[in-house]
This record gives C-alpha cells, sequence and structure tokens, in this order.
C-alpha cells in the first residue's frame, strides 16, 4: 500500500511543478530531486510491500518512507494553502494578474514570498536529509529486499497447510448447508456425458472446503467414479508440485520407483502422465482453495474430456475463478448460515456429545443463553468465527463468558489453535494496492453500516483512491465489483447489474481497522487521537471530539458518526474545521447541525468556505436555506451533500459556477441557479422548480442524473422538458409533479433526444388523471427502468408499457384503474416487476407474456396467474 502512497504524492508534486511553477521559482530544483527520488524508491516498495512479513528491518524500511510521503504531501498541501491565503479573491485587475503570475510583488508580498519559499525549501531538505539516512540505514543493516522472498514462501505455505489440516475443515457434521450439499451432488450426478466444473465460491472461512470434503466422501458419489483425487492448490503454488501431488492423488499406491521417477519429471512429462492415467476411465477431482485462473490454465490440460462424465470441483474466494470461459460449468455462491443453523453450529461445537439441539440448551444455563446467542449473532452466519467462539468458550467457566462477550473479536483471533487473522490476511494480502485502500476504508464506518454504492464511489474519488477523470465513479463501480467478487463485501440490495448498496462482515471490518492502524491509514477515536493519523472517524458522537487539541492534527478526513440524541453546534464544528485546513473530506451522519441562535442566520459562516482543499463535504440534516458565494473558493469541491426539503430548498449563489470540479450536487435545492462553466457536474439530486427550467445544455454536459420537483406552475410559465431533453449524456432522470391544480403533466417527446437516458422516475400527484404516450416505445426505445408512482391514470397502461423493447425493471403505484393486462410476447425484456399501494385489483397475463419475469411483488389483494405465484419476490426490495 505505501507504493500507493508514494505514487500518489509524486503526482501531486508533478502538479506542484506545473501549476506553480512561478511561484517555486528558487527551491525547484529541490522539488524535482524529491519528486525523482521518491520515484527511484518506488521501484523497490511494491516487492518489498510483498515481502514484507518475512523481515522486521523491511517493515520499518516501509514504515519510514510512508511517513516521509506523508510528510511530502503535508509541505504540498500547506504551501498550497499558504499560496491561496496570500491571494485577495476581491482583487482582479490587470496589475493583480501580473503580481499573482509574473511576480511583480509589494515588498510586503514579497516579504511573505521569500518567507514561503524558505520555509519549503527547509523542509524539503529535512526530507532529503531522512531520505539519506534511510539509504545508509539500509546498507548498514544489510536490508536485502531479494533474500526474503523465499522464506516468505515457506511461511505461507506453513501457514496454509495448517489452515487446511484444521478441525472446521474437517468436520463431518455439516450445520446449515444440506440445501447446498443436495444442489451441489445434484449437479454432480448428471447424466451429462462431458466434464463439468463444479465451482463453489464464499468467503474464508464459510465452509467451501467442509461442503467439498462432505462431496467427495459421500460413497454413493465415489462409487460412480473410476479415479477420485483431491490436491490443495493455495495462493502459492507449484504447477509441477500440483501435477504431481494430483497424480500421487489418484494412484493408490506408489512404488519407490514411481516416486523418484515423478520427481524427476518435467511440467508437460507430469502433464501427459496425468492425462494418460484419467483417459482409463471417469474421475473425480477436487481442486481445493483455487486463487488465480491461471492455476486452472496450467491444470486444465491434464484432466482430459472423455466425454464419460468426470467431475471437477473447484473451492475459492475469486468469483473470477468460477466463471470459466469455454467449459460445462456451475456456480454454486455459498451463503451465510441462518439464525437457527448458526445456533445450532455453536451448541455442537460448545457440547460435542450433545446430538439434539434443545439437549444443548438445556446445557447452557438461562441466564448464558441470551448472552450466546448475542454472540453467535454477531459472528453473522460465518461458520468459521462461530466454530472459534465455540471452541473458545468450551474452553471457559461460564462466569467468564461476560469477558468473551466483551472482547469477543480478540478472543477468536487470539484462540491457539485457529489463526482467523491469516484467513483473512490471505484474501488481503492478494489484494492489488488501490483495492487494498478501498477495503480499508469499509473500517472507517460503524459496524453494521449499510453503505450506499454512489456514496461510496464519490468517497473513493473524493480520497484520491482512484484518479480524477470522466469515468471515475465508472472505476470505483468496477473496485467495489471486484472487492465483492472476491468475497470481501456482500451486496445488500441491486437493481439489475449495478449495486445500490453493500456491507462487509463484522469480522472483516474488525480486521480492516486492525490492519489500518498498522498501516496507519486511518484512526477510530477512542478518547485519544494519533497526531500522525491522516483520517479520522469518531463513532461516539460529535461532543467529545471537541475538547481536544486539534491544531498539530494532520487530517485530510474527518468523518462523524453521532448518536442519535446529539446535536453539532455549528461554532464547534467551524472551531475545529479550522484548525483542520488540509481537509479533503468532512462527513456528517444524518445528525442535526444547529445554526447561531443569537444571530438568527440560516447561512452556513463564510469560514467553512477557507476549507481550499475539500472535496467532499456533507452536512446532510441543517436548517440552513442559503449558501455563501464564498462556496466559489472550493476549486477542488467534487461532492457537496446537503439537505433542504421541497418546502424550504437551499439557494446556490451564483459563484457555485466557480467550483469547476464539482460533480454531485445532493440535497434540495432552488431554481434557478448558475450552471456557467459545470462541466463536470454528474449529479442534481434534487432542485425545486416553479415554472420554467432553462438552462444551457452545453453547461451541463457530463449531467447523467437529474431530479427534478414541479411544485406549482402557472399558465403563463409553464414546465416543459425542453432543456432537459437536450442533455446528451442523461442516464438517470426523475420528476417529480407535485402541482394539484394543473392537470398540464409535461409531455415526454423531448426526452427522445436522450439516447443514454436509462431510467425514469414520474411521480405525479395530481388527480384531474393521465395517459401514457401511445409512442412511448419509439421516445425512449433504450430505458431499462421505469418507475410510475402515485399516477391517476386514465386507462390501463400495460398496452404502451409493454412495447419497451429494453425494459428490465418495473415498478408501478396507480390509481384509478383495477385491472392490469399483458398480451402475449408483451414486455419481451422485464425481468422485475413491483406493483404496491395501488387500485389494482387483477393482473392478467396472456400465455407468453412476461416470458423472462424473475422477481415479482405484488400486493397480496391482487388476483394474478397461478404460475405467476411461484416467481420469488424481487431481492433487496425493502431497500
Amino acid at each position: 500500500m505505501v507504493d500507493a502512497v508514494v505514487s500518489f504524492v509524486v503526482a501531486r508534486l508533478g502538479d506542484l511543478l506545473i501549476e506553480q511553477v512561478i511561484f517555486l521559482r528558487g527551491v525547484k530544483d529541490e522539488v524535482e530531486w524529491l519528486r525523482n527520488k521518491l520515484e527511484y524508491i518506488l521501484c523497490f516498495l511494491k516487492d518489498a510491500e510483498e515481502k514484507q512479513d518475512g523481515d522486521h528491518r523491511i517493515q520499518k524500511w516501509i514504515s519510514d518512507i510512508r511517513n516521509i510521503a506523508y510528510d511530502a504531501e503535508d509541505i504540498i498541501d500547506n504551501f498550497i494553502l499558504k499560496v491561496e491565503e496570500g491571494r485577495d479573491p476581491k482583487k482582479m485587475g490587470l496589475k493583480e494578474w501580473f503580481e499573482k503570475y509574473l511576480c511583480i510583488c509589494s515588498k510586503q508580498a514579497s516579504l511573505v514570498k521569500q518567507a514561503t519559499l524558505y520555509g519549503i525549501g527547509m523542509e524539503i531538505n529535512s526530507l532529503k536529509n531522512r531520505l539519506e539516512e534511510i539509504q545508509h540505514n539500509q546498507e548498514v543493516f544489510k536490508i536485502n529486499i531479494g533474500n526474503v522472498g523465499e522464506e516468505c514462501a515457506r511461511t505461507n505455505e506453513i501457514l496454509n497447510h495448517q489452515r487446511r489440516g484444521r478441525p472446521y475443515e474437517d468436520n463431518e457434521v455439516i450445520v446449515g448447508f444440506k440445501i447446498d450439499v443436495d444442489l451441489l451432488m445434484s449437479e454432480l450426478m448428471k447424466e451429462e456425458p462431458h466434464r463439468c466444473v463444479v465451482s463453489i465460491v464464499g468467503m474464508g472461512g464459510l465452509g467451501k472446503t467442509t461442503i467439498a470434503r462432505k462431496l467427495y466422501n459421500t460413497n454413493s458419489l465415489r462409487d460412480k467414479f473410476n479415479f477420485s483425487g483431491w490436491v490443495s492448490v493455495s495462493k502459492d503454488y507449484n504447477i509441477r508440485d500440483l501435477l504431481r501431488g494430483t497424480i500421487k492423488s489418484f494412484k493408490t499406491s506408489t512404488t519407490k520407483e514411481e516416486f523418484e521417477m515423478l520427481e524427476k519429471m518435467k511440467e508437460e512429462d507430469l502433464e501427459a502422465y496425468l492425462r494418460n492415467l484419467l483417459n482409463e476411465g471417469r474421475y473425480l477431482v477436487v481442486l481445493d482453495d483455487v486463487w488465480d485462473v491461471k492455476a486452472w490454465t496450467s491444470l486444465r490440460g491434464a484432466f482430459p474430456d472423455n466425454k464419460n462424465g468426470s467431475r471437477i470441483i473447484i473451492t475459492t474466494r475469486e468469483k473470477v475463478v468460477a466463471d470459466l470461459r469455454n467449459e460445462r460449468t456451475y456456480v454454486h455462491e455459498l451463503p451465510f448460515l441462518g439464525e437457527v443453523e448458526s445456533w445450532e453450529l455453536f451448541c455442537k461445537k460448545v457440547f460435542p456429545s450433545c446430538n439434539e439441539v434443545d439437549d444443548k440448551n438445556s446445557r447452557i444455563p438461562r441466564d448464558l443463553e441470551s448472552m450466546a446467542k448475542d454472540m453467535v449473532k454477531k459472528c453473522r452466519g460465518l461458520p468459521l468465527a462461530i466454530v472459534v467462539l465455540g471452541g473458545v468458550l468450551s474452553s471457559k467457566h461460564h462466569q467468564e463468558w461476560p469477558k468473551v462477550k466483551k472482547y469477543c473479536w480478540r478472543y477468536i483471533r487470539e484462540d491457539h489453535y485457529v489463526d482467523v487473522q491469516h484467513i483473512l490476511a490471505l484474501s488481503f494480502n492478494n489484494l492489488p494496492h488501490h483495492l487494498k485502500f478501498c477495503f480499508l476504508y469499509f473500517g472507517l464506518f460503524p459496524e453494521d453500516t449499510i453503505f450506499n454504492a454512489k456514496r461510496l464511489y464519490c468517497l473513493w474519488v473524493a480520497e484520491g483512491f482512484i484518479k480524477l477523470g470522466d469515468e471515475s465513479e465508472e472505476v470505483a463501480a468496477e473496485y467495489l465489483k471486484a472487492l465483492i467478487d472476491k468475497s470481501l463485501i456482500q451486496i445488500v440490495n441491486r437493481l439489475d447489474s449495478r449495486i445500490i448498496s453493500c456491507r462487509i462482515h463484522d469480522l472483516l471490518h474488525d480486521f480492516a481497522i486492525e490492519k489500518s492502524k498498522e498501516l496507519n491509514f486511518f484512526h477510530i477515536y477512542d478518547g485519544a487521537v494519533d497526531q500522525k493519523s491522516r483520517r479520522l472517524a469518531s463513532h461516539c458522537g460529535f461532543q467529545r471530539f471537541v475538547s481536544l487539541n486539534h491544531a498539530n492534527l494532520r487530517l485530510r478526513s474527518f468523518l462523524v458518526s453521532n448518536p442519535k440524541d446529539e446535536s453539532v453546534e455549528i461554532e464547534q464544528l467551524l472551531s475545529i474545521c479550522m484548525k483542520l485546513r488540509l481537509l479533503r473530506v468532512l462527513y456528517l451522519e444524518d445528525r442535526p447541525v444547529n445554526l447561531s441562535q443569537q444571530t438568527g442566520n440560516t447561512r452556513l459562516p463564510d469560514a467553512i468556505w477557507k476549507l481550499i482543499h475539500l472535496r467532499y463535504l456533507r452536512l446532510p440534516d441543517t436548517m440552513i436555506n442559503e449558501l455563501s458565494p464564498f462556496v466559489g473558493n472550493l476549486q477542488s469541491l467534487q461532492t457537496l451533500e446537503m439537505g433542504g426539503n421541497v418546502k424550504n430548498p437551499i439557494s446556490l449563489p451564483d459563484e457555485i459556477c466557480k467550483a469547476k470540479q464539482l460533480r454531485h450536487l445532493i440535497g434540495t435545492f432552488k431554481w434557478p441557479f448558475q450552471v456557467d462553466n459545470l462541466r463536470n457536474l454528474q449529479t442534481i439530486n434534487r432542485v425545486v422548480v416553479d415554472g420554467q427550467m432553462e438552462f444551457n445544455p452545453m453547461d451541463l454536459i457530463n449531467l447523467r442524473e437529474l431530479s427534478v420537483v414541479i411544485m406549482e406552475q402557472s399558465s403563463n410559465n409553464i414546465f416543459t422538458l425542453d432543456s432537459i431533453g437536450r442533455l446528451r449524456s442523461l442516464q438517470n432522470f426523475e420528476l417529480l409533479f407535485c402541482d394539484k391544480f394543473s392537470s398540464l403533466f409535461p409531455p415526454l417527446q423531448p426526452l427522445s433526444h436522450c439516447q443514454h437516458l436509462l431510467e425514469l422516475a414520474l411521480l405525479n400527484k395530481n388527480e384531474l388523471g393521465w395517459k401514457l404516450p401511445i409512442e412511448l416505445h419509439e421516445i425512449l426505445p433504450n430505458l431499462k427502468f421505469l418507475s410510475l408512482r402515485a399516477l391517476y391514470m386514465l386507462e390501463d397502461p400495460m398496452p404502451v408499457l409493454e412495447k419497451l423493447p429494453n425494459l428490465t425493471f418495473l415498478e408501478l403505484m396507480l390509481y384509478g384503474v383495477d385491472k392490469l393486462a399483458c398480451t402475449a410476447g408483451g414486455f419481451p425484456q422485464l425481468q422485475f416487476l413491483r406493483i404496491y399501494r395501488c387500485d389494482v385489483k387483477e393482473l392478467q397475463v396472456e400465455e407468453g407474456g412476461l416470458p423472462l419475469l424473475k422477481g415479482l411483488n405484488v400486493d397480496d389483494s391482487i388476483r394474478m396467474p397461478e404460475r405467476l405465484r411461484s416467481i420469488p419476490a424481487i431481492p433487496g426490495n425493502d431497500n
């Protein structure tokens, strides 16, 4: 991860040399030296980080480099802060332009500049001395990065071997996975002559190997094969060893001569030997703990497809390994245990001699049963955690259980026979550095947090984990998907292929916190603050943090999750912010921010806009109704997330258009406001419009998401979609028509120009009735998601909607119609249908209608065809 930190600082130094080239005159050589030196160190850092577990000297060397990189970043940010403070925002004349760019300065300004340059020069020289000392220590203490690789590999192999031999992997009693075992067994027993690959995917410790071993040891399955073999692949594998181990696994006995022959064989000879062996019959092989596709690719040629029903079982944490191309595959994603199964597994571990759950319950004192269930619940269905917890408690007296509960994860991690930390670290260490940043970031938030995916993307970009560009959020979405595919993050809710929300298992959450302490990535406030910390989260509220001395903190991110009964006084917030001048992220959870009672002002004080490095500002629950013109000072601001409501929207000053990096404007804002130069703006959610909404679409050329609320309109000022229809990048549009006294719902025809529009939500509170345009399928041919809410329809909308060629998700909350009818062939691509809180009494679907429907939610009172009742509910529908 340190290579990512250093890479970021090198890029910042390069930007500084370009942007402040004139002001840096006199120290340019020092800045270039520092950048070049750090670039040189980058060549060694990646290898060093991969091998640091084998040598404490390398760990110290890496830590020293990280500290220097952080200090260099401080120098850059403080320098920019001083430069900006030296500029008078009121002066923009020709004389001031020359003063700014050609250094024709007054005597006072010249002295300030000289002092600033002298300061940065001294600080860089200090870093230079430290870097030279680090290089000297590397030679004195013989820190040779190249010599520790084999030692690390041996250590990892020992740990992997221990993991594979632990009791929870070989336990013959499987709790809670009967359905999974039955499904997998049916796939393995199918009368399919071609060789098939059955993959079991899931998080580390979920029980993949346990289930594979259960299948492998089932006589009714083994009897169908002439050969059966088991090979543990692991992260650090050698193809020759794997081939040799697989051959030995298939052969019931190996003579000394055969053993010596196998040891001498080359990789291609071993592959040919194994292939010839398996050509003689039907085989079953388990490839346990596969980490990358290359392992399968290297072994694939040794497993022939003789069209005799051979089977291969793969266990993996990586979804990409399971999704094998050009193979007959069945991928089974292993779920977490339910509450009942978790309790049963726990009881069997605490009382192995008991066979019935009721018997086990009787062995736990009544006053401890509730406590035990709370601890089991905290394991969130992860068998590894449950089994280890049960093992810990089985060795403790009952009076010690409260202490175990208080330090639950510590006891689980420190148990003497299961190194849970290593099980989790395997997945983390296998991540590329950019995904390590993103994974650890989940630890900043409290346990059980449900993460909004879009908000997560914005935070990652603001933190600098993802390079700023037109597709930054798309890259962030790929990063999240990668973490999910690696079984580190769980999906809570998704819409088609798009992730809406996610969560992290508590055990991984705890691991992220511990790892972040080790790497100085962030700090959770616990009454004290690490002065070197770059990111700080307060889960115990804001008031406890106020009394600290914040002057020496070098924070870039400050996140507050307040207790429900606590509010934030604006004076306290400002007092802290003025000392944390280097902040990039200021994030307050949904807690009230009280404005000054003395002035009665409903505008945020101007002082908060002096945080010129700020990229993400979230103040969602305030009583403000306008922003200061000084918001234009935030030249780096990417996401502004405020409060407001449709009855009291926030007024934005014209200066908002000076925040040219602004990408996401989230809250409830009053239209109109200046959008000139906001070419990076991607989200406006939402704006309240009285009458017309006109703007130059070229000013919002990258706008992708827009939410508009129409409060009222007059006959002289009718709202139309003319300007919105010319937003060529628009992908998601929501229109809420709240004017109950007007029937003039805007025509949808202008949206025909929005060829990228995929999601549309319409809400109409008018009770006079409305009809969809019959040519809707021509207006919005690419539409995939449609939500019609609180619409008083004059007729059944289904004949119009079912013609939409690409519609995948449809949500209806309708009034005025009691029957919806779908014809044969209607809704050719629809997969999810939701009908709720409406007047509809019956849903008619002809044979052949809704051919791809796989998720359905309707009110119980609605009659529908019997065949639709077997369709499952839409996953995550309650979110």
